[in-house]
């Protein structure tokens, strides 16, 4: 991945250079052009050689010739990202396809989440961002992960939903019957909310459903007072509210609220909130995370905060 993101800025860097040398070349050339036609005509037009009439019209030409090498040089930068957005795609296609295999899904309410002797690096030659991390959770509980931007806490995210794998060590999910280790057929035990929760264009029932099709009306209403969305249902149309793409028509913080509401319908057991309730103010924040205690006692919920009002109500904070 990082060598693909390297090649992709060199991809930008070129077309950069490219395009300011065909620029600077181009209005050079053409100026100069200009100005050695005008001289030669001037002067032959004052030896007799040629008319005015004839001046003007090689003038003219020699613009008519210039506008279509403009046009031609100026489609190299083009040309050049074309290419680029080319490699993506054929780098996009090259990538594996997950085999999912049969999905396991943690049914009862007794089940823990284990990270044992955690080390981590992305590259051999890159130094580690875990080394030797352990974490021992279980239901009810509710934990903050704090660190420094870089500390890792996005990439503990990524290695608990299987997108990436330990170097060393392991992550298991573990119930009475049986170990089951993280990786892609753990992933739907698993409710990722990211800061960002995207909204689509559409009502704002649509939204919701999209994270449980089946769901009653009574259940949207519910989730809805969880994520302290109960503005809701003082819109004029209700849960029929016409929203635009990535909740335009709301503010920052009821389109987050919405996001929660929507991820809280979805059967996993365990939330991951990736500074979920960055854009709430604080009285509101408190009273979802007061919801949240008394509601969801049969999930194990992770808060990655740098809010310590966050932590503070957490079971307990893990620095990173």
């Amino acid at each position: 991945l990082h060598m693909r993101q390297g090649q992709y800025l060199r991809a930008v860097g070129r077309q950069t250079v490219v395009s300011v040398f065909a620029n600077l070349l181009m209005q050079s050339a053409f100026a100069g052009g200009y100005i050695v036609a005008f001289l030669w005509s001037a002067r032959e037009l004052f030896a007799g050689a040629i008319t005015f009439g004839l001046m003007t019209s090689f003038l003219q030409l020699v613009a008519r010739i210039q506008s279509p090498l403009n046009t031609l040089i100026l489609q190299l930068p083009g040309l050049i990202s074309s290419k680029s957005s080319l490699d993506r795609l054929v780098n996009l296609l090259e990538f594996k396809t997950e085999q999912m295999g049969r999905a396991v899904r943690l049914t009862g309410n007794n089940f823990r989440l284990e990270v044992e002797g955690l080390s981590f690096r992305y590259e051999e030659d890159e130094a580690w961002v875990y080394r030797d991390f352990s974490l021992s959770a279980g239901r009810g509980e509710m934990i903050a992960l704090m660190g420094r931007t870089g500390a890792g806490k996005t990439t503990l995210l990524r290695l608990l939903l299987g997108l990436i794998t330990p170097t060393e060590g392991r992550i298991t999910l573990q119930t009475p019957q049986a170990i089951y280790s993280v990786n892609e057929a753990t992933r739907g035990n698993f409710v990722y909310i990211p800061q960002g929760g995207s909204l689509f264009s559409g009502t704002i029932r649509e939204n919701l459903l999209l994270g449980d099709e089946d769901a009653s009306e009574e259940r949207l209403r519910r989730v809805l007072h969880l994520a302290v969305a109960d503005f809701v249902f003082d819109l004029p149309k209700g849960l029929d509210t016409l929203i635009g793409e990535r909740g335009v028509g709301l503010s920052e913080g009821q389109a987050q609220r919405i996001a929660i509401a929507r991820a809280l319908l979805r059967p996993g057991k365990i939330l991951l909130l990736d500074e979920a309730t960055s854009a709430l103010d604080q009285e509101t924040e408190t009273r979802f995370l007061e919801h949240l205690r008394r509601e969801a006692g049969d999930r194990l919920i992770l808060f990655i905060t740098h809010h310590p009002e966050v932590a503070a109500r957490c079971d307990r904070t893990l620095h990173i």
